[in-house]
């Protein structure tokens, strides 16, 4: 009877396709079986731009690799790092056994008719691929691959003949792609060709996705914050900071020559939004009692502040000395450094105080200000903190810590305080677990030290910066060092600067928008500022 033959039919079809895999797209046939040794032919793709090409000349390399992967799942996201090694181990100008030439071929295909050139070309450079991508938006790659699922691999030999189809696998797996690349560079005959692959189904529907950042991008620029400035040679020991509206404020001492008569306060600004320097502007004159060390701060009342050492030693007096009888001073400025109040005594006794280095604010809201007693004598110069927790209305002397001199400070994650001084031979380290209320006796760490000032910052993340002179003799090379678990080690130095001269007396310091910031004195002629983010610490090869 016909309606029990096709009933029956029905039925076998149903049966069919429920053991079936699933089809590659809606409306697509399963296509034949691709199995290890079947020979590929030419194979037209498209370029994410739309130019199209015919993947044909297979006999030019030892093998190709062809990759079935999708922008939008989370399977080709997993593979990615397998897929980079294993490109990474073959590829290259002269490795053994294959001189002077690539011996792999990497193609990688997207199938998914919705995923667009521009949506593929940025998710291969954002998960660093290095080989061409093209794009197989009609299905027919996939079916003449007869491909289930993404990812999944496929490696031919010279001539287009399938030795392996599957699963891709970790770089040391015993089965998968690696495998079979290991055995095919070797001559070897590759003992498991076929390997099932563990993905996504090509014809699930999926939504585009953020891009994650795995490729990331470096910024770095520098320049000399100013040029020549008529009567005024030398030019050292600068402070930076972020104004309550985004401008960078950079101060710094000018003069014929350390503890010159004329010496006197340089402000220089960078508009929030811009890339330029204002002129500099006389800020300080303190006429026979000339300015040194000064630092810049911003209270919880949005108030800059400018704490400075005033040189009172009778003059006259030799060059670069006299801070050993300087007293603290400050003003402040309620519009972002436009204008000041007049120069008021810091504390009370603060004969033989100096700052160098910027201040910090604590978990608990107290800032702490660094200094040190330079009455002693080199070597046995003390450092130690001022606290306050009401914007500066009072002040409270921290611990001291002999020993070393101009003391930069972070705050770690579990409260403890962590502060490193200038010292020859080496920098001087010191921890407090009460606030600074007490500190460890300061003890030698593996950091050389000229005799110079140091700068340390922990940026928003954790990690800690520091910038120092590398060397026991010179005031360069100046490096900067990173550290991943709250300065207990750090990594190997890069260099900011390296040619003979001085670089000294660097401040590092994170503004709001995450940019690092480094300034120093440069050669004593000018005061040089760096801006970088912190990729450029850590990434040194762009996939090329």
């Amino acid at each position: 009877m016909k309606w029990l033959r096709a009933l029956t039919n029905l039925v076998m079809l149903t049966a069919a396709l429920a053991g079936s895999q699933a089809m590659v797209f809606p409306g697509f046939g399963r296509g034949s079986d691709v199995e290890p040794g079947k020979t590929v032919g030419p194979v037209e793709l498209l370029t994410p731009e739309g130019v199209q090409i015919r993947m044909n000349d297979y006999a030019r390399y030892e093998a190709t690799v062809v990759l079935f992967l999708s922008t939008r799942d989370d399977a080709t996201d997993r593979a990615a790092d397998a897929i980079n090694t294993l490109y990474a181990k073959y590829e290259g100008q002269n490795l053994p056994g294959f001189p002077g030439h690539h011996p792999l071929l990497y193609v990688a295909v997207f199938s998914k008719p919705e995923e667009s050139g521009r949506e593929i070309r940025a998710y291969c450079q954002e998960r660093g691929f290095t080989f061409p991508p093209y794009r197989d938006p009609s299905g027919h790659v996939a079916r003449l691959f007869d491909v289930h699922v993404t990812p999944e691999s496929f490696l031919l030999d010279k001539t287009g003949r399938i030795v392996y189809r599957g699963m891709i696998g970790s770089p040391d797996s015993k089965l998968g792609l690696a495998k079979a690349l290991a055995e095919l560079m070797s001559h070897r005959a590759i003992a498991t060709p076929f390997v099932p692959a563990d993905g996504i189904p090509i014809d699930k529907p999926a939504l585009p996705r953020e891009l994650k950042k795995s490729n990331p991008s470096i910024e770095f620029s520098s320049e000399l914050i100013f040029g020549p400035i008529p009567g005024f040679p030398a030019h050292h020991g600068s402070s930076i900071t972020e104004a309550p509206n985004g401008d960078l404020l950079v101060i710094w001492w000018g003069g014929s020559y350390e503890s010159s008569d004329d010496q006197m306060f340089f402000l220089s600004r960078r508009k929030k939004g811009t890339r330029f320097w204002t002129p500099p502007e006389v800020l300080i004159q303190s006429p026979g009692r000339p300015p040194g060390n000064g630092v810049l701060l911003v209270d919880g009342l949005k108030r800059i502040w400018i704490v400075w050492a005033r040189n009172e030693r009778s003059r006259p007096t030799p060059r670069g000395t006299g801070w050993d009888e300087c007293r603290l001073m400050y003003r402040l400025s309620l519009d972002n450094g436009v204008t000041w109040s007049e120069d008021k005594l810091f504390y009370h006794d603060t004969l033989g105080w100096a700052p160098r280095n910027l201040p910090i604010t604590l978990s608990d809201g107290a800032l702490l200000l660094p200094l040190s007693d330079e009455r002693n004598g080199h070597g046995t110069d003390l450092s130690f903190f001022l606290a306050t927790k009401d914007n500066g209305a009072t002040w409270i002397r921290s611990g001291i810590m002999p020993g070393g001199e101009q003391p930069t400070l972070i705050q770690r994650a579990d409260a403890s305080l962590l502060t490193f001084m200038r010292q020859y031979p080496r920098i001087l380290q010191s921890e407090s677990n009460d606030g600074g209320k007490t500190w460890t006796l300061p003890k030698p760490t593996s950091l050389k030290n000229p005799d110079a000032a140091i700068g340390m910052c922990r940026l928003h993340n954790g990690h800690i910066l520091l910038a120092f002179d590398n060397s026991e003799t010179e005031r360069t090379p100046l490096d900067i060092i990173r550290s991943l678990d709250e300065g207990r080690t750090w990594s190997s130095p890069l260099h900011l600067e390296s040619n003979p001269g001085e670089y000294s007396y660097p401040s590092v310091y994170q503004t709001s928008d995450g940019k690092i910031h480094v300034i120093y004195t440069f050669r004593r002629y000018s005061i040089k500022h760096v801006e970088m983010n912190e990729n450029w610490l850590t990434q040194f090869d762009k996939p090329n």
